[in-house]
């Protein structure tokens, strides 16, 4: 009997060769352009996130107190819709933030001091809550607002890639004569497309983050 043979592989022109070549380092090019501002905004949320808890410590301002309060009540996370209107509200201003930065030539520098800023907060939050009720606080605290404060930051973080992007584009634009041709608008594109995906994939994280929040509470009550 005669050994089976694979069919020969389809060789492909000579010209989509030349193509898929000039494509893949402009791919990885933009995928780096990408991971650089991404990094340095995770970056600025771990250093705003150490001086946020510095300034909470002992729980001792007015501020910080009326926060702990807020965030201690469990009542705010024991009805899903309320919980879930809530985070979704939160979200979506976050996001929408993250967007707007990427409509600005000195969107890079906004991103960064944006993730700095929420670094602070959360931090100050945190220090605050376990001054005001100690570590069992601190783990309903972290349940009901850090877990899906959590999976904003990375649809953040993801999203930012993206938003810093366009406005670099947008800054050649303004200040170098133009961008490369076409960029911008593929720029504007993605960024348009990753907005819709970074909502809709909050809302779902939200959705399931206040099932859980009233479920532990409703556990343990």
């Amino acid at each position: 009997m005669r050994a089976a043979q694979t069919p020969p592989r389809a060789r492909l022109p000579v010209w989509q060769k030349k193509t898929i070549n000039r494509l893949r380092p402009a791919a990885d090019s933009e995928r780096i352009q990408r991971m650089g501002p991404v990094l340095l905004c995770a970056a600025a949320f771990l250093l705003g996130y150490l001086p946020g808890i510095f300034a909470g410590r002992g729980g001792q301002t007015v501020l910080g107190q009326q926060l702990a309060n807020y965030y201690m009540e469990s009542e705010r996370f024991s009805v899903w819709g309320t919980s879930f209107f809530n985070q979704m509200a939160s979200s979506f201003v976050q996001l929408f933030l993250v967007a707007l930065c990427g409509l600005s030539v000195l969107g890079t520098g906004l991103l960064i001091t944006f993730f700095g800023a929420k670094g602070i907060f959360m931090g100050f939050c945190a220090a605050n809550v376990v001054a005001a009720g100690g570590g069992g606080a601190l783990a309903a605290y972290w349940v009901n607002s850090c877990l899906p404060n959590l999976s904003l930051l990375f649809l953040a973080l993801w999203l930012a890639g993206f938003a810093s992007q366009l406005s670099h584009r947008l800054f050649q634009s303004v200040f170098l004569g133009g961008a490369p041709r076409g960029q911008l608008e593929a720029a504007a594109r993605r960024m348009g497309i990753r907005c819709c995906v970074a909502f809709f994939a909050s809302g779902i994280f939200n959705a399931l983050c206040s099932g859980l929040s009233v479920l532990l509470i409703r556990t343990f009550a």
